[in-house]
């Protein structure tokens, strides 16, 4: 059941990482090569830090 509670509150951070590669992917075919790659880096480091925070707090 921990799982579960974990995994529900994860949809937020998927859903705005998903949207911000998306963002990335935009920016590229714009070739706004420095801009994509931002928002890359960004959507990465947010989920990852979201989830590290989740865990350590539920774990």
């Amino acid at each position: 059941m921990r799982w579960v509670s974990i995994g529900l509150q994860m949809l937020v951070p998927i859903g705005v990482t998903i949207y911000t590669i998306n963002f990335g992917r935009w920016m590229a075919s714009r070739k706004i090569k420095s801009g994509a790659f931002g928002a890359y880096v960004i959507a990465v480091l947010a989920f990852v830090l979201s989830l590290v925070s989740l865990l350590k707090n539920n774990l």
